[in-house]
């Protein structure tokens, strides 16, 4: 009888995890994009750890409490999850990098049926001059997917051409989901660039799922 109840659970399909795990540097902040009131008050933490002084650096709290507002309330337009952001800075100087986690649907535009070599073809011929692979993590198969671009908001400002942010993506397939878990890294140092996308690696690499609990028989 015992080894009939344990077929039968054996036969049970699987469905999909109840979430994932990621692990980031401690400098990195986090801040949830799903609820607008969880997303304004890690917004509003993080410019009370970058300045503390509400009275001497007004100004500069408020600018940045518009800009990461701004940058959060994009994320989230893009089915943004969470967000991390780099507040560790060597020798005083910040090292600006960020993680934006997002869940990819069908209805997007993309064949989430595709195979992961399908994938990856879809974005060689979007981004002719990114650096395209299949990848294994311990999460799964995946596609990485490294490229450069100047945002739209930066050639407004100013910025050259010569100096790009890069962009490091992971497309992780949900087990049992139908979906894609998205990792995009970016940094907007060129000189940094290699040595931060050797740290996006090793967190993509640290991404696990938790099962969702089994429901118990009567």
């Amino acid at each position: 009888m015992d080894d009939l109840l344990d077929d039968e659970q054996a036969a049970r399909p699987v469905g999909p995890p109840a979430r994932y795990r990621l692990i980031t540097p401690t400098e990195w902040f986090r801040i949830p994009l799903v609820a607008d009131d969880a997303r304004d008050r890690a917004v509003r933490a993080l410019v009370d750890l970058t300045w503390p002084s509400r009275d001497e650096h007004a100004a500069k709290r408020r600018e940045l409490r518009e800009l990461i507002g701004d940058v959060a309330r994009e994320g989230a337009a893009k089915d943004g999850l969470e967000m991390y952001l780099s507040t560790q800075t060597v020798l005083g100087v910040p090292v600006p990098a960020s993680l934006l986690i997002s869940m990819e649907a069908e209805e997007r535009g993309r064949n989430l049926q595709l195979p992961y070599d399908g994938l990856a073809e879809d974005l060689r011929e979007k981004y002719p001059t990114a650096q395209v692979d299949l990848t294994d993590l311990p999460a799964g198969r995946a596609v990485r997917c490294r490229r450069t671009e100047v945002p739209e908001d930066a050639v407004e400002l100013g910025v050259s051409e010569q100096r790009p942010t890069t962009l490091l993506e992971y497309f992780v397939q949900v087990p049992n989901a139908g979906l894609y878990l998205l990792l995009t890294f970016s940094t907007p140092l060129p000189e940094l660039a290699d040595a931060l996308v050797e740290m996006f690696d090793a967190i993509a690499a640290s991404l696990s799922w938790i099962p969702a609990p089994t429901a118990q028989g009567g």
